[in-house]
């Protein structure tokens, strides 16, 4: 989820992580075959039922104004980022073989929140087709992309063009001297210890099938375990890294950007027991300037604040549901923080005073 400030208003897009198996009664439809035709091409996969909804929120009393389907007929949009020039990126996690008689998925899709309707579904071919998770920017507006595999890759994006997505050059990140991130077995990589980040070429970003990272690992790119939440803060990007360390609950990697060219990487963060973080995934940087973390696992997933000193502390957890939170962002204007159930299909509003909290 992204928030935006539009017209004065507060403009929340919302990603709707569906598949076709959830069923039609799941999806922004009640008439589905004939509400889906009507649509024409601004439905992406008539057997599809993913997308985004946009919601406007009055920016003084906080109450919702309006709500409309933004993107239609994609299929499993897990987590997405919010471009330099105002626009969300929407990111399908999905990466079935292509089959000529389906339309295919695990692409990226952009939309404006200013436009206040529902955009034609453009694939944005070049970011690359693979098991998509979030997406963030550096300082040099080149886009990291991350990828919900055990050994799953983390990409860079150089557009061609400013404000463009549509063309440009997909690279997999490689740390220097190091073939495995993941430090599952061995402690190989130490933490707050910074290393070269170089990149290698990918070069066919439109496979037929989920094997995007195999080319990259070929060619010398450092898998990863389970890079999902990416968000950027300052001159660093933050990456999430739901299920890496010897425990298996987590990573937070540093990415500075230099130059356009230089970058270094440092493990900034790690889950060294069974009582803090528990498998990290969204991510987002909080006005004060710490990190806001969700969990997602299987038994209770909470909702915790990293300081820069590395100390963590809990925010909220879910004892409602057990599902997951998802989407965490604040509002444009002050310190309100938005922040989706996923299970549920329930956003919150969270405001108060964050002082009684931050430690």
């Amino acid at each position: 989820m992204g928030s935006f400030l539009v017209d004065d208003n507060i403009v929340l897009v919302r990603n709707h992580e569906l598949v076709p198996w959830h069923g039609m009664d799941k999806s922004a439809f009640d008439k589905p075959s004939f509400q889906i035709k009507g649509l024409g091409n601004k439905h992406y996969d008539k057997d599809s039922i993913g997308g985004t909804t946009t919601v406007i929120i009055d920016s003084s009393s906080k109450k919702v104004l309006s709500e409309y389907l933004s993107l239609s007929g994609t299929q499993q949009n897990c987590a997405g980022g919010v471009t330099p020039w105002g626009t969300w990126l929407s990111c399908e996690e999905n990466i079935d073989k292509k089959d000529s008689k389906k339309t295919p998925h695990g692409y990226v899709f952009e939309i404006d929140p200013r436009k206040k309707e529902l955009e034609k579904p453009i694939p944005l071919k070049a970011m690359g087709r693979f098991n998509h998770e979030a997406v963030a920017f550096d300082r040099f507006n080149n886009a990291y992309l991350t990828e919900d595999r055990m050994d799953g890759l983390i990409y860079k994006f150089i557009p061609n063009r400013n404000k463009s997505l549509s063309s440009g050059s997909l690279l997999a990140l490689q740390i220097e001297g190091q073939i495995d991130s993941r430090n599952w077995n061995l402690l190989k990589i130490k933490k707050g210890e910074k290393y070269t980040a170089s990149w290698v070429k990918i070069d066919d970003n439109d496979p037929d099938d989920d094997t995007m990272r195999y080319e990259g690992i070929q060619k010398g790119a450092t898998p990863f375990a389970r890079p999902e939440g990416i968000i950027q803060s300052n001159e660093s990007v933050f990456i999430c890294c739901t299920a890496g360390g010897p425990l298996k609950k987590g990573q937070i990697w540093k990415l500075t950007s230099i130059s356009p060219e230089k970058s270094v990487i440092e493990l900034w963060y790690e889950v060294e027991d069974k009582n803090s973080i528990n498998m990290p995934d969204n991510i987002t940087v909080a006005p004060w300037g710490d990190l806001i973390v969700c969990e997602d696992n299987s038994k209770l997933n909470r909702l915790w604040g990293i300081n820069s000193s590395g100390e963590s502390y809990l925010i909220a957890s879910n004892n409602y549901t057990k599902s997951e939170f998802a989407g965490v962002c604040f509002s444009p204007l002050d310190n309100t923080m938005f922040v989706n159930i996923q299970g549920n299909g329930m956003t919150l509003l969270i405001d108060g005073n964050w002082n009684e909290v931050i430690i």
